[in-house]
């Protein structure tokens, strides 16, 4: 049976940083190890052309982590760039491609996996993705097996994969056998097992061009590119990856919107995500800043296991962070960042305003519900009359909380219909029923480009209910769920057909697609504002001005003195 209650763009930080979409989408700086090589200066913020221009250079060059970072920004800065989408996601899987090449994880798991059982997951994938993925026409066999081919040739000219994987074999071999694969991939698929006998084919042709070792790594290779070439979220996941709880897990500071990198034997600040709870809580933190400590340990000499190391060990539910600022001359200062941050915060009455309040949802988690419901009382009880919610920079979370906070502000109507094959997610209605226990405040919801997924269902379904006027720029356009597949093949089962192991991994899978209120496919489109504005001081200015408007006329109550919004 499969369950919706996942976190729709959770792709495992060791397949897909979006954030992600961490950041999946936003054009934050990745990991550590992939976040920019220097601590850049404060700047006047690039152009889009600027940065077409760099990411046009990173492509180039086959830096495709950089290219990646830069078609992500570019994206964020006009949503109208021809291609970009496209050149977006291609850049995205030619950076996961390289990640698991040189992930240790998965070069384990390709050295312990048998040619046989390589081959008994292969078939795995072709015989149970065509029946759950969200669109069957994208997911047939013939289809899967181009992408997995192409992904093959992308891998076989790659040093990085050599040295991991081939048995040093000569230039020319190697550009005989992809050559060759092109006839392969046009070879004809029907199903499974046929896909099954042309890949042992491929194989043996393999053994006697490149002399692998292992032979799985080119079954693996085939495996992992049939499922990224699906759709941006779909990926193939080794077994460590499939367990989110898993030990092995690097922990950063990316939830709280802190990014980190290494330098020259220092660590520094790579970037902070705009509109995280850090951004507007530990204001005193800025990118470039270098990190003398962690939870009291020294980076004298960091590296990521001594990061990660450190970041095990918080004290009362924070993290200390020691910092020398970015200035000349600066003293060290300390910063505690919590360990599980607020999804719903920067609460406050509006400086132009008093009767209008502002909260920001920076993410969507079970809590967020009930912390939006004692941010509205708070707020009422300071004196709001009405309501700006800014949803600028929130790159989702979970569908499920998306959808029951949407239900805490809308009395009745539909919230979001999902599409795809299996009968869990197939034109299944979300609708709120709540009534009068909904908050009746009014509202006037911010977005732009980085608004993604759950942030999407939920603007979505205040938008098109006439539940509140959306401010700002289009939205992302994440609306997919996603469903962590388990695979089998390679595990013993118990008497009940349980697995007693993990050694198989797994398929992150996109199994339904999201369609708004009123109809309209929020994939690859997103949600268009009722105001279009591009400047995010405007935005505040335009989202406060609506929002009075939409005060209750009658007398207001005599209140003390109260703060106002940071």
């Amino acid at each position: 049976m499969i369950r919706v209650s996942i976190n729709a763009p959770a792709i495992h930080r060791r397949a897909v940083q979006f954030a992600g979409i961490a950041l999946l989408v936003a054009g934050a700086p990745l990991h550590a190890q992939d976040a920019a090589s220097a601590p850049a200066p404060k700047s006047v913020k690039p152009t889009a052309a600027q940065v077409r221009a760099t990411a046009e250079a990173a492509e180039k060059a086959g830096d495709w982590e950089a290219a990646f970072t830069a078609y992500c920004h570019l994206f964020v800065l006009d949503r109208t760039a021809s291609g970009v989408r496209d050149k977006l996601n291609f850049a995205l899987r030619r950076s996961q491609q390289l990640r698991r090449h040189r992930d240790p994880q998965f070069q384990q798991y390709v050295n312990t996996t048998s040619i046989a059982g390589a081959l008994d997951l292969f078939e795995e994938v072709f015989t149970r993705v065509p029946v759950l993925f969200a669109d069957r026409d994208r997911a047939r066999p013939q289809l899967l097996w181009e992408s997995g081919i192409g992904e093959l040739e992308r891998a076989l000219a790659n040093p990085v994969f050599h040295q991991a994987f081939l048995d040093n074999p000569s230039s020319e071999k190697i550009e005989s056998f992809c050559r060759g694969l092109r006839f392969w991939m046009r070879e004809s698929i029907a199903d499974a097992r046929s896909a099954r006998v042309m890949l042992r084919k491929l194989v043996s042709t393999a053994r006697e061009s490149l002399g692998t070792r292992p032979l799985s790594a080119i079954v693996l290779e085939v495996v992992c590119g049939s499922c990224g070439g699906l759709d941006e979220y779909t990926v193939f996941l080794n077994p460590a990856q499939l367990n989110p709880d898993s030990l092995s897990a690097v922990p950063d500071l990316s939830a709280q919107g802190i990014y980190l990198n290494i330098l020259e034997g220092k660590l520094f600040v790579a970037g902070i995500a705009a509109g995280s709870w850090t951004a507007h809580h530990a204001i005193q933190l800025h990118k470039g800043d270098q990190i003398v400590s962690v939870n009291g340990r020294s980076m004298a000499a960091p590296t990521m296991a001594v990061v990660a190391e450190a970041l095990r060990h918080p004290a009362e539910g924070f993290h200390m962070l020691e910092v020398v600022p970015d200035e000349p001359e600066s003293l060290s200062i300390f910063i505690h960042i919590p360990v599980t941050t607020p999804t719903v915060f920067a609460e406050g009455l509006t400086p132009q305003n008093r009767t209008v309040g502002y909260a920001r949802i920076g993410g969507f988690s079970a809590a967020t519900p009930r912390e939006l419901d004692e941010a509205i009382a708070r707020l009422k009880g300071a004196g709001a009359r009405a309501l700006v919610l800014d949803l600028r920079g929130n790159v989702g979370g979970s569908f499920l909380a998306g959808v029951d906070t949407a239900k805490r502000l809308l009395p009745a109507g539909l919230i979001v219909t999902t599409q795809g094959q299996s009968a869990e997610v197939d034109n299944v209605p979300y609708t709120s029923d709540s009534g009068m226990t909904a908050h009746e405040i009014p509202l006037v919801v911010l977005v732009d480009a980085e608004t993604a997924s759950a942030a999407e269902v939920f603007a979505a379904a205040m938008k098109d209910n006439n539940r509140a006027p959306l401010i700002g720029m289009p939205t992302f356009g994440k609306g997919t769920i996603q469903y962590s597949m388990r695979l089998l093949s390679l595990d013993e089962l118990d008497e009940f057909g349980k697995p007693k192991s993990n050694k198989s991994g797994g398929v992150r899978l996109t199994i339904a697609r999201l369609i708004a209120p009123r109809g309209g496919p929020i994939n690859g489109v997103g949600i268009s504002p009722d105001v279009v504005e591009a400047d995010p001081t405007r935005q505040i200015e335009l989202a406060v001005i609506r929002a009075g408007e939409l005060v209750p006329m009658g007398p207001r109550p005599m209140l003390p003195s109260v703060p106002v919004m940071p």
